[in-house]
């Protein structure tokens, strides 16, 4: 059964692609929403706060690059956090940063998880599955998220 659905920030189609098909293989169901940079991402995500007539809820988890021009994740991040509509969200940052400085900024800015992508399909296609599997089915949110959300 699939619940609610994941936004993916990500500039490289390359990744796109490839997590797309990660998830499809894994036979995780949930709609996949794809934004291709920070402002986009941002510009989608402010709007479902909009005037309480939302077209849509917030996502079941944000899976969001670091590495993107325009806006980087972190500063996604950071904005996202400063939503109320969004503040119980679960967001993992999806990166091929080793930079320990993007590490630690994430985490300090209220990232959920900082996972490194993988450069094989099959070990790519297991994190997807693990992480689909955690957050989207294990992982419980308060309940008030969906209330407030709609209220906001």
């Amino acid at each position: 059964m699939s619940i609610g659905y994941i936004l993916l920030v990500e500039d490289r189609e390359e990744d796109i692609e490839l997590t797309l098909r990660a998830f499809k293989k894994a036979h995780l169901g949930n709609e996949i929403v794809v934004k291709r940079d920070g402002l986009e991402a941002i510009t989608f995500l402010e709007g479902l706060a909009g005037d309480g007539t939302m077209a849509r809820q917030p996502p079941t988890l944000i899976l969001l690059d670091v590495s993107m021009p325009r806006m980087s994740g972190i500063e996604v991040l950071e904005s996202i956090r400063k939503m109320p509509h969004l503040r119980c969200v679960p967001v993992v940052m999806l990166t091929s940063s080793n930079e320990e400085r993007d590490l630690i900024a994430s985490y300090e800015h209220g990232a959920n998880s900082y996972v490194r992508k993988p450069v094989a399909f099959v070990d790519f296609t297991s994190l997807i599955e693990q992480l689909g599997m955690y957050w989207v089915v294990t992982n419980e949110v308060p309940s008030s998220q969906m209330q407030s959300s709609r209220e906001t």
